[in-house]
């Protein structure tokens, strides 16, 4: 039995936590914070157990911005920054490249006998933990997140629902 997820739900908290940060778009950093936000899911579970809930995601973003600057020489404590702004009281509803990819990624996964390529919470997550690069693999590099094996473990619970 594949575990199903609302996609139109995880958009729209994805799009508040987006309009949260500030972006114009919701992209994989926001739903990794919302499949974090939900403990009782099955990738909300996994997350949990590395110690990755919404708030751990949080610090973690802000740890990967704060590198992104110091790699060009620019010290976050230096500055004082005005608090993000969203572009629309609403929220961000274009969904950003690293999200959209994220999903395909979902969706190409071949895991277990049946190949049931049904969008969870799992394969969301799966998507996300695959990536090359973005905001998202970078934040949980930036925390010493083994990606490689948190992946391992999205791959056989999907075997295991297969």
């Amino acid at each position: 039995m594949s575990e199903r997820l609302d996609i139109r739900k995880t958009m729209r908290e994805a799009s508040l936590e987006a309009r949260g940060l500030g972006s114009s778009r919701i992209e994989a950093e926001h739903v990794l914070l919302v499949l974090a936000s939900h403990p009782q899911s099955p990738a909300g579970r996994l997350l949990a157990d590395k110690g990755l809930d919404r708030d751990a995601i949080r610090r973690a973003m802000d740890r990967e911005f704060e590198q992104s600057l110091a790699t060009v020489g620019v010290r976050l404590g230096d500055f004082s920054l005005p608090p993000a702004t969203a572009p629309t009281p609403e929220g961000p509803r274009a969904i950003g490249q690293s999200t959209k990819l994220a999903i395909q990624r979902a969706l190409k996964a071949r895991i277990g006998r049946g190949r049931d390529r049904r969008l969870g919470s799992l394969r969301l997550l799966l998507g996300i933990l695959t990536a090359q690069g973005g905001t998202a693999v970078r934040a949980l590099d930036a925390i010493h997140v083994d990606r490689a094996e948190l992946a391992a473990k999205v791959r056989a619970e999907l075997e295991r629902a297969a």
